[in-house]
């Protein structure tokens, strides 16, 4: 009889334990990262040509951003939100990187003074993202901001471009021609996106105006550009003993970041 019921007490006893999370005098201690959600932010996008008198000056406008956003952390021990805009532009810092101390779950709210160059339109990303004491880090949430204008198209002002090209002879090297086009943008030479040439038709190129540090184009070794940033966009292109004798016909045109185009302009090459 008594070996009965210390049988039926250990059952007791293991129905109990099985029905808790955990077993007694084990804490349980695994940290939640912070949640992020509901990002809002106004405007949502700015025209530049819209806004008050004096907010551009020496070419950068400037105007505020009101940010809210909810965050939530079931462990209680939040500690701050990073706010970052980034520009379209690669290889551009973000236009702000702020940090927001935050003691307590739910709505924040605060407003971001922004700096944006007027010729880098084009959308922005917004992102936020939160950690705790720890140092665990949340979701990231993200939203865009546009920013545009009532801008004017690109100009193509000049292309230095040989009119004839004689071609190597047989186990001859092949000879570099570049081509440079001179092209201007009213609203400042950031807000060019691409100038680019179609050859006889069918084949589109890139010319850049990189320092020739960067290859712009597949099977390409470089630009041939000489100096960044100048309005000097440039494309080398190598002619040998197998191209064929001939008119070449290059169309130019010059893109910026709003999408307009300039107008384009046509040259030939004879190839000899």
């Amino acid at each position: 009889m008594r070996i009965q019921f210390n049988v039926l007490l250990m059952l007791v006893l293991f129905v109990a334990l099985a029905r808790c999370d955990t077993a007694p005098g084990v804490a349980e201690t695994e940290n939640r990262s912070p949640v992020l959600s509901d990002l809002f932010f106004s405007p949502s996008s700015v025209l530049l040509d819209e806004l008050p008198a004096g907010s551009i000056q020496d070419g950068i406008a400037r105007f505020s951003l009101n940010l809210a956003i909810d965050v939530a952390d079931a462990d209680g021990d939040l500690d701050r939100i990073y706010i970052l805009v980034i520009s379209p532009i690669p290889g551009r810092d973000p236009v702000i990187s702020e940090e927001i101390v935050v003691a307590e779950n739910g709505p924040v709210e605060v407003d971001i003074s922004l700096q944006i160059p007027v010729a880098e339109i084009g959308n922005y990303t917004v992102k936020v993202f939160a950690s705790d004491h720890a140092g665990s880090l949340g979701n990231q949430v993200v939203g865009t901001l546009v920013v545009d204008a009532i801008s004017e198209p690109p100009t193509i002002d000049s292309i230095d471009i040989p009119e004839r090209v004689t071609r190597p002879g047989p186990g001859e090297p092949a000879i570099q021609v570049p081509i440079v086009a001179h092209v201007s943008d009213p609203d400042g030479l950031a807000n060019i996106l691409s100038v680019e040439v179609v050859v006889n038709g069918t084949t589109t190129l890139q010319l850049c105006d990189d320092g020739g540090g960067t290859t712009c184009n597949a099977n390409f070794l470089n630009s041939g550009d000489i100096t960044a940033g100048d309005g000097l966009f440039t494309l080398t292109i190598a002619l040998d003993s197998s191209n064929v004798p001939g008119d070449n016909v290059f169309v130019f045109k010059a893109i910026d970041r709003a999408g307009l185009e300039s107008e384009t302009v046509t040259k030939t090459i004879v190839v000899e």
